[in-house]
């Protein structure tokens, strides 16, 4: 789940937690109301009402996120192993996986900072902290008992480092509140948390820029228990070291606007950019509207006529159209494999071939033209991957190794298969009917030799990758 669509979940939750606050604010002015009236009764002060309203509000929010409306899909799951999910952040690279342990952190932060200013028991932090776990503990096991979640230790500790967090930055506060200024040791001692984990995320940092390669998502996976699994295979493993080839993916950012301006006559009326991947409103000198859709990262980008509706025509007459238009173009790196598609579009690809060792483009062109000869999509996904060196990798006897000592991911084979089924349980089989060199792109971009493994799960088909390169 990216930035952009938690966000957007937070927002959509945050309503009936405005709502239930903006209630209790209203019970909040009845009461002093009533009680202006009442002199001889002593009032609550306003200050405590209101933070009280807050933390209802928060409450409520928490509620949310972790126990109402989730669905029933782990039954009496657990993962308990620490820090799994810095390690497998870590191992794809990948602040995507990064967020939720980072958004279980902040989730309970306001829970450390409220209980000191609502009720003076937890000014100590003994107590605040046995909240803190005691309701973590508790969402975990609601969610394992109801198949809401899994329980994971990860969470427990992401969320008490919140906790503590929150009540850091409440003694800083009262510090300075009491000191009337900023003592440098308080700041430092009540920051603490914040600038241990940047420290860590900087010397990681460091570390992944100083390796030549980066790294495989696959290899994010935890260990699975073999014990009484039967793992067989009929084929004749090679014990013998050789090596693969390792490929870099080079970008090509062409200035797309300036090659439709000059070669197709669009010209550009707006943009809507977002970090490098946004849409581009152009039109031919007739007036009619194109989309440019571009994805700087990948090289990628997309061209289509916003009110045209595709139309059978004449395939031969389009084909030297097609062809034609390719050669004013001049996008193609090299000859393409051309194609007529059943859609009556036109498409020139470059397969992978990553056997060459030697520098290679790849990827595909899709043309899609009107009766007129004129463009109604096109869209451009062609990379080159440039030789780096060759490494060595493992034999297909250690892969099968591997496999044997549960040492590989469990990928999602088929989108009927749940999470459950994927857990390697006492008395399952897995037979290998093959082991197969190919590639997969790294972190850094690297085009990395992984080898792909199938067969039978249980009687059903399966598969597994596991890096190559030793």
């Amino acid at each position: 789940m990216g930035i952009t669509e938690i966000i957007s979940n937070i927002r959509f939750l945050m309503l009936p937690v405005i709502i239930i606050i903006g209630v209790e604010f209203l019970l909040i002015a009845l009461y002093y109301f009533y009680r202006r009236r009442q002199l001889d009764k002593k009032q609550i002060p306003i200050k405590k009402l209101i933070l009280g309203a807050i933390f209802v509000g928060y409450i409520v929010f928490v509620l949310e996120l972790t126990i109402i409306g989730r669905g029933t899909s782990h039954y009496m799951q657990m993962n308990l192993q620490p820090f799994s999910g810095y390690i497998d952040a870590w191992k794809k690279y990948s602040l995507r996986d990064l967020q939720n342990c980072l958004f279980n952190i902040l989730m309970f932060v306001p829970l450390g900072i409220l209980l000191p200013l609502l009720i003076a028991k937890f000014k100590e932090f003994k107590w605040l902290l046995l909240v803190v776990v005691g309701a973590t503990v508790t969402i975990e096991t609601y969610q394992t008992l109801t198949g809401a979640g899994i329980f994971e230790l990860d969470d427990l500790m992401n969320n008490s480092l919140g906790g503590i967090f929150g009540y850091q930055l409440y003694r800083l506060a009262a510090s300075i509140t009491h000191n009337k200024k900023v003592k440098m040791k308080s700041l430092i001692g009540n920051l603490a948390i914040p600038l241990l984990m940047g420290l860590i995320f900087l010397c990681m940092n460091i570390v992944y820029a100083q390796k030549e390669f980066g790294h495989l998502a696959i290899n994010a996976y935890t260990k699975s228990n073999m014990s009484d699994v039967k793992v067989s295979t009929s084929l004749e493993l090679s014990s013998a070291s050789t090596v693969a080839p390792v490929y870099k993916k080079i970008i090509k950012n062409e200035n797309v606007e300036d090659l439709l301006q000059q070669k197709l006559g669009l010209s550009q009326v707006n943009t809507q950019d977002d970090k490098g991947s946004g849409e581009i409103l152009v039109e031919d000198k007739d007036g009619v509207p194109y989309t440019l859709t571009k994805n700087d990262a990948e090289g990628q980008w997309w061209l289509t006529d916003n009110n045209y509706t595709p139309e059978q025509t004449s395939v031969t007459v389009q084909e030297e159209k097609a062809k034609s238009l390719m050669d004013k173009l001049s996008i193609l790196p090299q000859d393409a494999e051309f194609t007529v598609q059943e859609n009556g579009e036109f498409e020139w690809k470059l397969p992978d071939r990553p056997h060459l060792k030697r520098d290679y483009w790849t990827g595909d062109i899709e043309l899609g033209l009107k009766q007129d000869g004129r463009v109604y999509s096109l869209a451009y996904s062609l990379h080159e991957n440039q030789f780096i060196r060759e490494v060595d990798i493992l034999s297909p006897v250690v892969v099968y190794e591997r496999i044997k000592k549960g040492e590989f991911p469990q990928i999602k084979y088929n989108a009927l298969v749940q999470e459950e089924d994927l857990v390697i349980k006492k008395g399952d089989q897995i037979e290998i009917e093959s082991i197969e060199l190919s590639h997969m792109y790294d972190t850094k971009g690297f085009y990395q030799p992984i080898y792909n493994v199938s067969g039978k799960f249980n009687g059903n088909d399966w598969f597994t990758l596991i890096q190559a390169r030793k």
